[in-house]
């Protein structure tokens, strides 16, 4: 498992508030599920999937590296 923290002062994204999981299937194709507080969606349109990924590709790269991640919450840890 990977972990990456978001930091506070990250820009607003819009996969922010809910979940998202990419499934690839064995054809090589693609469907996401989109979860929010109130609502799941399967998105299976390639156009909307690629969008969705490019938006999680994002939004990890604005995340903390996994091991600046495990620091950060070490420190926090340790004041708590």
């Amino acid at each position: 498992m990977i972990v990456q923290v978001l930091p506070f002062e990250a820009p607003v994204n819009d996969l922010l508030g809910g979940s998202l999981t990419i499934l690839w299937l064995p054809d090589g194709e693609a469907a996401a599920y989109l979860e929010s507080s109130k609502t799941g969606e399967v998105i299976e349109e390639p156009e909307e999937v690629e969008r969705l990924r490019l938006s999680y590709d994002r939004l990890r790269d604005l995340a903390l590296s996994p091991q600046d991640s495990v620091e950060f919450i070490r420190s926090l840890l340790k004041d708590g």
